[in-house]
């Protein structure tokens, strides 16, 4: 039987309907997320993306985190590309060490200062990093990328010492720009840690 010349390109084509353009997948060696993964060849393999859909104020859906191991809320409320998304998402999930613990370091600064108003005990962490337990994230807004290429980061999460205000990271550019209260910063502003409102 003859084979027919065109049915190859035509399982591409159905294949490809079932991507989204936001389909993209991290390996995870994480025993938490291996749950939620699926199986690509001999690796556990994480769907960065899940869900995006159109909403009444733009896009929705979920983003996978690598640092807390979870899924949580993306928002694109300001009509940035699904390739932007993308690029923020990805961006989310490679930050090196050095920006680590910053954010680990900045946050306890943030949660001292909190405690101390308050006339409370401080903290103390022998690894800074155990001061993740303490905070869950919630939600990553993606902002207008306004002609830039850069990704950039605009991290609201909940925090155990400020359940009032939570806390927001601002990450940009390999650089810590804001540590602090949740205020829905602008992550293009320009950001100076000496003020007693940037723990960064």
């Amino acid at each position: 039987m003859t084979e027919r010349p065109y049915s190859v390109w035509w399982f591409v084509a159905y294949c490809l309907l079932l991507f989204e353009p936001t389909d993209y997948f991290i390996k995870t060696t994480s025993e938490k997320a291996r749950s939620i993964g699926i199986l690509m060849g001999k690796d556990k393999m994480i769907k960065l993306i899940k869900n995006l859909h159109n909403a009444s104020n733009g896009q929705e859906g979920e983003v996978y985190c690598t640092l807390f191991e979870r899924y949580i809320n993306l928002y694109n409320l300001e009509d940035a590309s699904e390739t932007y998304v993308l690029k923020c998402a990805k961006y989310l999930n490679n930050f090196d060490d050095m920006i680590i613990n910053h954010l680990c370091e900045a946050s306890i600064r943030y949660c001292n200062d909190c405690l101390e108003t308050v006339g409370e005990d401080l903290k103390y962490f022998d690894d800074p990093r155990a001061v993740l337990a303490l905070i869950n994230p919630s939600s990553l807004f993606i902002p207008n990328p306004e002609g830039r290429n850069e990704p950039a980061i605009d991290l609201e999460l909940n925090c155990e010492w400020e359940e009032e205000h939570g806390m927001e990271w601002v990450i940009r550019g390999d650089k810590v720009l804001y540590v602090g209260a949740y205020h829905g910063e602008n992550p293009w502003g320009e950001f100076e840690p000496k003020d007693n409102w940037n723990y960064a």
